[in-house]
């Protein structure tokens, strides 16, 4: 079986007589079909045929990372919902140590993540829980 390259914009621009027959008048006449070039066109057909199957079989492969990312995403959008809430609690004078503790067990339960930036991140904002707890400590304590 030969393959046969199948590259229609390469063709785009050539000109000449191949497969083609040219009145003199400057009239249309019609081009004359020669079995490579059919044999060529069905190739064609069937090659862009697998493509699009090849495809829909990669669509239907599940990702093994994408779990991880979606608990990746829940567990960051947890890590914000509660910095939200410490700087509500900040701003009122009411800071919940729960609040804080569920940040620290969830910045201490973090895995890396493979970004330097994202990783060093979560480590500040496990220190600065850390920190706010032990203010709060301080202050029952004092």
């Amino acid at each position: 079986m030969r393959i046969q390259s199948n590259n229609p914009a390469a063709q785009l621009g050539k000109s000449g007589s191949t497969g083609r027959a040219r009145s003199s008048s400057g009239g249309f006449s019609v081009p004359q079909d020669s079995g490579q070039t059919s044999r060529s066109q069905q190739t064609s057909h069937a090659t862009g045929l697998s493509d699009v199957t090849s495809l829909l079989a990669l669509q239907s492969v599940e990702d093994p990372m994408h779990g991880k990312r979606r608990k990746a995403i829940r567990k960051g959008n947890r890590m914000l919902d509660l910095l939200e809430d410490v700087r509500m609690g900040l701003l009122s004078g009411n800071l919940s140590v729960s609040v804080l503790q569920q940040l620290e067990r969830l910045t201490e339960m973090s895995e890396a993540s493979g970004d330097a930036r994202i990783d060093a991140l979560v480590e500040e904002i496990g220190l600065r829980a850390q920190v706010e707890l032990a203010k709060l400590e301080g202050r029952r304590a004092g």
